[in-house]
């Protein structure tokens, strides 16, 4: 169960990133209304993308 939640988290946060990272690039999904907030959910997404990897590696 706990590899599930792992790797369902880390590919929910790689679509969040995804959809962020294309808004602020090209403004497709919302239209940039907002840089900063497009700003701070990359890195949040890549962060949790990120302990989500390593913590998937560490229940092996």
């Amino acid at each position: 169960m706990s590899k599930f939640l792992c790797i369902a988290s880390t590919t929910l946060s790689a679509i969040i990133f995804l959809i962020f990272l294309l808004d602020l690039a090209a403004g497709i999904p919302f239209g940039k209304a907002n840089m900063l907030m497009d700003i701070i959910f990359v890195l949040c997404a890549g962060g949790i993308a990120a302990l989500s990897v390593l913590s998937l590696r560490q229940q092996k």
